[in-house]
């Protein structure tokens, strides 16, 4: 026994389990999709899957895959300095299903953290891929934690083990005794109590946040819209967080490859097709412990630029820059703040990067243009896609064609073509030792012609107009003097694609995740084609927006020399340690509309916090009551951008008079709420702290709050209860155990500290409902047209009481935009009130950026229940009394507020009256 470690060998008889041959014997929540809508039994049969028809409307697949089975016995456990190891070895001969199984493991045991622990297999023979530490650098310990808040249990023969959090006794991790390891398929099972609540394990577009039993989960990037609910999108995030009790805990499988996750109701089931398992189970207990144990390991998330808080308009269709230029223009006649306004692809010569259109966005042009949004006070963001086009003189082209910087195809001695808007292209690879300065240096090119403020990487799944049916491991350009062809759309293929190898394992494989598009390569790069160091697309697809998100934030941060602002489509773990995320090509429907706030709630527990939806919808024409309820949604995404696409009704703010009002509302309050914005930016950046939060994140024993899907907060003190529903003026909106303040009014709307309840509330078009939680102080600034313009304002703390009378916040300032923190504001506010007396301190902790000192606080505004306050007689400012023409008080509202106090935000101070 190991005084800091229960560890727990419980050995039984020797158990041979072999699957049956029988696919009638297997149970209907353990059958695997194989199919698709229509398949017929021939054609299931034909992929080596079973065929068992279900009653017609049964969830339960017809045409699902073969069981596979197999047990290892543990043995030679021995400590190490970092936990423990051991080999597994196969039970008898396993199957062949899905290949042969690999009959030798190495187990290890990391006991890297108090808070979590690392469960690595692998071949012990043969080195596997794993992401590399170069793309994904997490902790490495060379001795294990003193001290764990779980205990590690496990049995071995069969090998199974737990993992169980002290606290309170509960399994948090239960791994299943049938485990396969396979060279491209290793499966897994995870058991818990039925009861617990499953969020994460995305991209998927989705209306309910928690993960529905019977559903699989299928993590493959691909070009696919948003639009399409429930099917594997653009990212990949094999973790999630389980709610069970009122604790939470989580775990990660750290892995590239694709893999199918099928939920059940008392069971995870994870199918993978390759790489090893690289397992971190985190103990939490609450969300935000567990938050901060995943980021811990992944990566905390990036600052972003202070200005990147700001509104965002773009849209796919703009047909030059003097129309940008007035959309510009009509924002600020509208009295809408806007502070980036961006380019898609319109803006490129012939649909290539790092280029400009002489006709429509003619280089000058542009370059004036760019510069009258700085004088403003303005940025300017554009589009860059991966794909560089094969063209002769192109600058992109001919240098990466020189220094061998694109992906290679299966023969290893051609560059993989593919094609995308411009035509033919490569694609750069960004594993390439010499990718980062051929990148750097095209986007310093591109910079020296338009010094842009930040690039929205796009297509990097990356996304591929041929291969459509995922066999196409070598293509040629059909027609090189026009490809496409004049007349024809940019989206339709014009290469000839050819399997050269039919028995390649990698762009067929044996198991067939349930990708929506088909086959892994479909719309995509062969899964043969070879990035540098013979790494095969296969396994590093899901890792392909990662890497340019890390080439891309560095060109940026050495060409700017400040904080660097990208926004990507395709993401992976970690992903936030590097860029913003856009949810991806939604429509504009009212269930996209919902299901934007799961998605942002999603990113936020995948440590993605600055992320938002396509304000309106991308797809399709947005209407005026859509687009109203959505700006009053959207005004609080952590990226507020509205986008639409080419050929859609434009979709500009100021359009409709009820969009423009809700607008002016929205974000005007978003704008004066910025430093709370920002503050809750580097919660997430020093502690993993989540920023956009499903109400269960703040009340995790409240069972009701677990199943509210059309709520959010932000941080732990303001929640958005928006309407969602066509021709809907009602709100049912849950509000947990509290007091909870109307922003709006500065009133006490409802007090549920007794117990937690739904209220119905009237919403018309141009309103939605913001309320702060009592217990908070949040600090607040003036609004603007612009953040730079907001930033100069003066500040007012916001005091919410909560049933004791107290409240407290802190505050996170800076320039902005220093890449590393070195210059900063750091305070924290502590207020009790109570009848005509009170006081509130601040206390500053880090004071290091000096401009700050030109900032004052005017003012501060304290709430309570009605009644509770009243105006006091007298008030101090360290000590010194203040004229009392300072103090005014709603005892209606119960709410005292004193104004003009002309404190330097910099100062400590203690406040006081009575």
């Amino acid at each position: 026994m190991i005084n800091y470690w229960k560890i727990v060998a419980l050995s039984y008889a020797v158990m041979t389990v072999y699957a049956s041959d029988s696919c009638d014997n297997i149970q209907n929540n353990q059958k695997k999709d194989c199919g698709y809508a229509g398949i017929t039994s021939t054609e299931c049969v034909d992929k080596g899957c079973c065929w068992v028809p279900q009653e017609e409307g049964s969830a339960t697949p017809w045409c699902f895959y073969q069981p596979t089975t197999s047990e290892y016995t543990l043995s030679d456990m021995q400590e190490t300095a970092t936990g423990y190891e051991g080999t597994l070895s196969l039970i008898g001969n396993g199957d062949d299903t899905y290949g042969p199984s690999i009959s030798t493991l190495k187990l290890q045991v990391i006991l890297e953290a108090q808070e979590y622990v690392r469960v690595k297999i692998t071949d012990a023979s043969n080195d596997r891929w794993e992401v590399p530490d170069s793309i994904v650098p997490r902790p490495s310990v060379t001795t294990k934690s003193p001290t764990q808040d779980y205990d590690f249990q496990y049995t071995e023969n069969p090998f199974s083990f737990e993992v169980i959090r002290k606290s309170d006794s509960k399994t948090i991790f239960k791994f299943s005794n049938e485990f396969v390891f396979k060279d491209q398929y290793i499966e897994f099972t995870s058991e818990f109590d039925s009861n617990a609540k499953t969020f994460g394990l995305g991209e998927s577009a989705r209306t309910n946040h928690a993960l529905t039993s019977g559903s699989t989960y299928t993590l493959w990037a691909r070009d696919q819209p948003a639009a399409a609910l429930n099917d594997n999108l653009y990212g990949s995030f094999p973790y999630y967080m389980q709610l069970l009790d009122g604790a939470a805990h989580g775990a990660m499988l750290f892995n590239s490859n694709g893999m199918d996750i099928r939920l059940n109701d008392d069971s995870l089931t994870f199918s993978v097709i390759g790489g090893v398992v690289d397992l971190y189970v985190f103990s939490g207990s609450t969300p935000a412990a567990v938050s901060a144990q995943y980021t811990s390991v992944v990566g905390r998330p990036v600052m972003m630029p202070y200005w990147s808080l700001g509104f965002h308009n773009c849209k796919y269709g703009y047909t030059s820059v003097y129309q940008v230029e007035e959309v510009v223009a009509n924002y600020s006649a509208a009295g809408i703040p806007l502070d980036t306004q961006w380019m898609d692809i319109d803006y490129m010569e012939a649909y290539r990067d790092f280029t400009t259109d002489p006709a429509n966005f003619p280089l000058d042009e542009v370059r004036k243009f760019v510069d009258g949004l700085h004088d403003d006070g303005m940025k300017f963001v554009p589009i860059i896609d991966p794909g560089i086009m094969v063209y002769a003189g192109y600058d992109a082209y001919e240098t990466g064609l020189k220094e061998g910087v694109f992906v290679k195809d299966i023969t290893g001695e051609g560059f993989y073509l593919g094609q995308v808007w411009p035509g033919p292209t490569y694609f750069p690879d960004f594993l390439h030792p010499s990718a980062q300065d051929y990148w750097t240096a095209q986007l310093q090119n591109f910079y020296d012609m338009v010094p842009v403020d930040g690039l929205w990487i796009d297509m990097n799944e990356v996304s591929n107009f041929c291969n459509s049916d995922g066999r196409g491991q070598v293509c040629a350009n059909s027609a090189p003097e026009g490809c496409p062809a004049a007349g024809a759309s940019q989206t339709d293929c014009c290469l000839v694609c050819s399997t050269v190898d039919g028995s390649n394992s990698l762009d067929f494989p044996p198991y067939d995740i349930n990708n929506v598009g088909g086959i892994l390569s479909v719309k995509t790069m062969a899964m043969s084609a070879m990035h540098y160091g013979n790494v095969s697309v296969y396994n590093a697809h899901n890792l392909y927006g990662l890497t340019e998100q890390i080439a891309t934030a560095s060109a940026l941060a050495s060409i700017r020399e400040q904080r660097p602002f990208i926004v990507t489509r395709s993401s992976f773990l970690s992903s936030g340690r590097h860029t913003a995320k856009w949810t991806g090509d939604n429509a504009a429907t009212w269930d996209d509309l919902k299901a934007s706030i799961v998605g942002v709630m999603d990113f936020s527990l995948f440590g993605v916090p600055m992320v938002g939806a396509d304000i309106c919808g991308f797809l399709g024409d947005t209407t005026e009551e859509l687009c109203a309820r959505w700006i009053e949604v959207g005004a609080f995404y952590p990226f507020s951008r509205d986008h639409n696409t080419l050929g859609a009704a434009p979709q500009e703010l100021y359009l409709w008079e009820s969009v423009a009002d809700a607008s002016r509302t929205y974000l005007s309050m978003r704008y004066q709420l910025l430093p709370f914005f920002y503050t809750l930016l580097h919660d997430a950046h020093s502690t993993g702290a989540l920023m956009t939060r499903a109400l269960w994140a703040n009340f995790p024993s409240d069972n009701n709050a677990a199943d509210i899907d059309r709520q959010f907060m932000l941080g732990d003190a303001i929640m958005i209860s928006p309407v969602l529903d066509e021709g809907s003026t009602e709100v049912d909106a849950y509000f947990p155990a509290g007091l909870w303040y109307d922003l709006s009014t500065r009133s006490l709307a409802y007090d549920t500290t007794a117990a937690g309840a739904f209220h119905s509330i009237y919403t018309p078009l141009t309103s939605t409902n913001v309320h702060v939680l009592g217990g908070n102080i949040i600090p607040m600034q003036q609004s603007a047209m612009t953040t730079k313009a907001a930033r100069a304002t003066p500040f007012t703390l916001l005091a919410a009481l909560d049933v004791g009378g107290e409240a407290s916040g802190h505050l996170f300032y800076d320039d902005g935009e220093q890449i590393s923190l070195d210059n900063t504001l750091q305070a924290t506010y502590t207020l009790q009130a109570s009848g005509s007396s009170g006081s509130l301190l601040c206390e500053i902790t880090e004071a290091s950026y000096e401009e700050a000192s030109t900032l004052q606080i005017s003012t501060v505004e304290v709430l309570g229940a009605p009644g509770a306050l009243s105006a006091p007689s007298t008030l101090y400012l360290n000590g010194v009394e203040l004229t009392t023409a300072s103090i005014s008080s709603d005892s209606a509202k119960g709410s005292v507020v004193f104004s003009s106090l002309g404190v330097k935000l910099t100062d400590e101070f203690t406040l006081s009256w009575k």
